[in-house]
């Protein structure tokens, strides 16, 4: 009964948190004024590619400030992160899946705005995140978008996959919930925060 009081508190303190950080949904048109030409289109394209080809699916995260600008907000659903919390959250997940793989299975432009239609494999035989590898395969499906500038994405939108990933990984609902609520609470937090503390947290 104590935990479930635990969370429920956990829960009501992140949903107040997160009031001022509802989701930001992407421009359905794209930045106004952000016509571009066919080979612009093209190389707008380059940094999204290389993010789930390179970044993800061969773990080469030293490409981070290749692909990103420094300070690109990440936004999961109703969650708005830092870029170095998303990264931080992509890494353990690949911790946690070493064979981790994202394949783009549709990739559009309209001005400056790249959408990626993707899906993601593997399987869980690693630690990431604080999982007891479980040997399951897990594959999601996602679409996601990203605004492009001077050949580096700026802002980026998910769709939030946690509720689905842990699902197939059958991690119990407690669990969970406090798994969100801990990393919810930080991720609402990190505007706030300097460089420092908020790096202490991650």
């Amino acid at each position: 009964m104590r935990t479930v009081k635990l969370l429920c508190l956990i829960a009501m303190i992140c949903s107040a948190g997160l009031t001022s950080g509802e989701q930001k949904k992407p421009p359905v048109q794209g930045h106004p004024g952000a016509n571009v030409t066919p080979r612009q289109a093209e190389q707008n394209k380059v940094p999204v590619r290389q993010l789930y080809e390179e970044m993800f699916s061969h773990g080469r995260y030293e490409l981070q400030n290749q692909v990103f600008a420094s300070r690109c907000p990440v936004h999961f659903g109703g969650r708005n992160v830092r870029l170095e919390g998303a990264v931080a959250e992509g890494k353990g997940w690949r911790s946690a899946a070493p064979d981790l793989r994202m394949t783009i299975n549709e990739i559009t432009v309209k001005g400056d705005m790249v959408t990626a239609v993707w899906t993601a494999t593997g399987t869980h035989t690693g630690h990431g995140h604080g999982l007891k590898p479980t040997g399951r395969r897990i594959s999601l499906h996602g679409r996601s978008q990203f605004r492009v500038a001077n050949g580096k994405i700026v802002e980026a939108w998910n769709e939030e996959y946690r509720d689905e990933l842990f699902k197939q990984l059958g991690v119990p609902k407690p669990i969970a919930m406090l798994f969100e609520a801990a990393d919810n609470l930080v991720s609402a937090m990190s505007w706030a925060l300097p460089d420092r503390l908020y790096y202490a947290f991650r």
